[in-house]
């Protein structure tokens, strides 16, 4: 490089000429290299770069491309077009992704800053290249090859190439670590012990050094920062994937064998070999009892109970009786996990006995077997909790981590209760089902015979949060968060993190009890999930892209990390990249209801094709028949279309849904419909007959969507003083549940009515109030 300015405006570098073909062409002409040429261009390389270094320029997009070799055999580093300097910060956005997604290292993935060390990581890339003929992590998209650069360890060379020498390896792989600090740290230490690889390279084999190159030292760029900044849209991390291609996060099945250091298993439902049908829903209790024994662990990986599930739904095996080999191989492959449990419950007299198979996912081997026994039903959790040290040691865990484990109890973490905790299981089955109400009706009769089973109401909470209860579901989580020293201490952090969850004031805690939680559980795709969720609701979009793709790196096959990458690609206008992901998810992994249902019908309506938004949410519905609150939008397209009185049919169907939130969306979908054809006084009394139900059952959210359908109609009709009187009413509500959206939105209309008064010296108050609850919305970030 001998130069870099500017002409009116437009930046320019001069660069040497050089008369040969870039590396990469060389490659594709050769295939892989001796280990003697190998090293003769490694070298070179490593002394561009360590001049580079020294003088305070990291290249960052470092690739065979822009290696130039000439017809002597010189290598001359190219394109310093987004070279960085190391002594000044913040070049590019915060977030903002440079670089070649093949050649880029984890911290550049993630959009932290680049330093000597990237330069290194992609030197590793090259260098893999060069001896084995493939790059080590190759897909179709940005982002399914970035979730490989920050997830997967490469494949060794030598594997694919016996011939490398095992030093030269070992300098390939350390180049290549994912933690930045076990890298080499200088481009001189890869230099040094290059040239004490090629001492050990036969002479046949070596290659004579070309003379140093003239322009060795004529990298002397002046950096002037000012010029150099590169524009940025506000992209977030890995935003730019659509760049690269539309066949965004391509899925493949996950490997048992990837499933990472710690074993797996999943549990298959027992077999009851008792004889008595009556005992039959143990078949799928006592699993699950095991798997919540289990899953305190921090050395051993199970596969939830709803995961479980829904593989087993999935295979339309959810209610056989035994399970094929074929099955089994399924269920290990789909749940990345490299161990299958299987196991069965006999009985004789009041006697009962447990025996299990651990089979190894990998031979096909049976790795442990034994049984437990005891007497009567309440010897079920002894036997469990014994069950769980035997496969521990089966699953070859050490002495020293198997003391060190957390292990409490069942009766201490669940229930005391066989009967109840049968109940629950059952529950959360029709929960999985999307049958939220026969799900509380469950859980109600598990608490009847022990109230202070926790997880039961934690189920409740979930079932009426899905039902769009939230104040049902908040009560559910207070009764739990009193009862949170009898659940283990995962699920204590999961329940106080969704506890925390419901208020922005408390965002932070929520945040923190998540945090913590990866810290014991790293690899949990659930939890990573809800931090991509809360990122997403803060407009934290390079969060909740990181999160979401860190579950899709831990065999994430739910749709939920999909969503919210596509949320926030829709949240900065890129909708149909958006739609591409969700697209990607339904052609590559599986179907959704909710994102057909939703993001899919919603992508079709603002798009004006509103034939094909209803074909998605009847395919939707057809998924999940009991999914009242999609059936709810069915009437958006009509009302967009103007066919107002197929939008009211649309909601009086919802009345055959079981969903106890079902009739209140009918009266809610018919107020609005009547505000739409200018019915003032039918509306308002819609929304009055509907907002005195739900302030009965202290329900907030349809509460105050039913007070702003009647601000609505008031303040449309000229009845400004009653408009702004159930403004302020909402706002009472808002603070009376701690939201502050809700208070946001009653000041917001409540200032649009009094500017009608004209009451403007009380309008421009209301602003204030506004404005200090919006600054008072921080990013969770930064909250103490």
């Amino acid at each position: 490089m001998f130069d870099l300015g500017e002409v009116e405006g437009t930046h320019y570098i001069t660069m040497e000429y050089v008369s040969g073909e870039d590396l990469k062409t060389i490659l594709r002409m050769m295939g892989p290299m001796s280990a003697g040429k190998v090293a003769l261009v490694a070298r070179q390389v490593c002394e561009g770069l360590a001049e580079a270094h020294r003088l305070g320029v990291v290249h960052r997009d470092l690739k065979p491309q822009n290696l130039m070799i000439d017809r002597e055999g010189s290598v001359r580093i190219m394109d310093f077009g987004i070279a960085r300097s190391l002594k000044v910060k913040g070049m590019t956005g915060a977030g903002v992704v440079i670089g070649t997604p093949e050649y880029m290292s984890p911290e550049q993935i993630e959009g932290q800053e680049a330093d000597n060390r990237s330069d290194i990581y992609s030197l590793g890339i090259i260098l893999y290249e060069m001896t084995t003929g493939r790059m080590p992590f190759e897909g179709e998209t940005f982002l399914s090859i970035a979730l490989k650069q920050k997830t997967e360890a490469p494949r060794n060379p030598r594997e694919l190439n016996p011939q490398i020498p095992e030093d030269l390896n070992r300098l390939i792989l350390r180049c290549l670590e994912k933690d930045r600090g076990r890298r080499y740290q200088k481009a001189e230490d890869v230099l040094s012990d290059l040239e004490k690889i090629e001492k050990g390279i036969p002479t046949t084999e070596r290659i004579i050094p070309p003379g140093r190159p003239s322009t060795s030292r004529e990298i002397t760029v002046k950096f002037r920062p000012r010029k150099l900044v590169l524009p940025a849209a506000g992209l977030v991390v890995l935003v730019a994937a659509a760049v690269f291609g539309i066949r965004l996060l391509s899925h493949r099945k996950t490997s048992p064998a990837e499933a990472g250091g710690k074993p797996s298993l999943a549990v298959i439902y027992f077999e009851n070999n008792t004889g008595d049908p009556g005992l039959d829903h143990w078949r799928k209790a006592l699993p699950e009892l095991l798997v919540t024994d289990l899953s305190q662990s921090k050395y051993v990986k199970v596969l939830s109970g709803d995961e479980m599930f829904e593989i087993l739904n999935d295979l339309d095996q959810d209610e056989v009786k035994t399970y094929s080999a074929k099955t089994l191989r399924e269920v290990a492959s789909r749940g990345g996990v490299n161990h299958i449990l299987l196991g069965g419950l006999t009985r004789a007299g009041d006697s009962f006995r447990l025996d299990y198979r651990l089979k190894s996912y990998g031979s096909g081997e049976t790795v442990g077997s034994g049984s437990v026994s005891g007497q009567g039903l309440e010897s079920f959790y002894p036997m469990v909790d014994s069950l769980t040290r035997k496969v521990k040691e089966d699953l070859k865990l050490s002495r020293a981590e198997i003391a060190d484990d957390i292990d409490a109890e069942l009766d201490k973490i669940t229930t005391s209760s066989p009967e109840a905790m049968a109940l629950y299981i059952e529950g959360r089955e029709y929960h999985h089902r999307n049958d939220f109400a026969k799900s509380i009706e469950l859980m109600n009769k598990a608490l009847a015979i022990d109230p202070n089973f926790a997880m039961a109401y934690r189920s409740m909470a979930m079932s009426y949060s899905n039902s769009y209860l939230r104040s049902e579901s908040g009560r559910c989580l207070e009764k739990a968060m009193g009862l949170r020293d009898r659940i283990s201490e995962r699920e204590r952090l999961l329940l106080e993190a969704e506890y925390y969850s419901r208020s922005e004031r408390t965002a932070r805690q929520a945040i923190d009890a998540y945090e913590r939680y990866l810290k014991v559980y790293p690899d949990d795709a659930f939890v990573q999930n809800k931090l991509a969720y809360l990122y997403l609701g803060y407009n934290l979009y390079d969060k909740a892209i990181e999160f979401s793709l860190a579950a899709i790196g831990n065999k994430s096959t739910k749709y939920y990390p999909y969503s919210y990458i596509a949320g926030a690609y829709e949240a900065l206008g890129r909708r149909d990249e958006a739609k591409a992901v969700i697209d990607s998810y339904l052609r590559d992994i599986g179907d959704s209801a909710v994102l057909r249902g939703s993001a899919l019908a919603e992508y079709y309506i603002y798009h004006g094709k509103f034939e094909a938004a209803l074909t998605e949410i009847d395919r939707a519905l057809a998924l999940s028949p009991g999914a009242a609150t999609i059936a709810f939008t069915r009437g958006a397209p009509y009302i967009y279309q103007g066919d107002l009185a197929r939008a009211a049919e649309a909601y009086q169907n919802l009345l055959k849904y079981k969903n106890p939130a079902a009739p209140m969306y009918t009266l809610y979908g018919m107020a609005q419909l009547a505000l739409l054809q200018g019915k003032f006084k039918e509306a308002a009394s819609l929304a009055e007959r509907g907002a005195a139900s739900m302030e009965q059952a202290k329900e907030t959210t349809l509460l105050n969507g039913f007070r702003l359908t009647l601000i609505g109609s008031q303040w449309r009709s000229g009845r400004l003083t009653e408009a702004a009187g159930t403004c302020r009413r909402v706002l009472d509500s808002g603070k009376a549940a701690d939201s502050l959206a809700w208070q946001r939105r009653a000041l917001f209309f409540e200032g649009l009515v009094l500017c009608d008064q004209r009451a403007l010296g009380r309008a421009e108050a209301v602003a204030g109030e506004l404005t200090s609850l919006c600054r008072e919305a921080m990013d969770p970030q930064d909250q103490g």
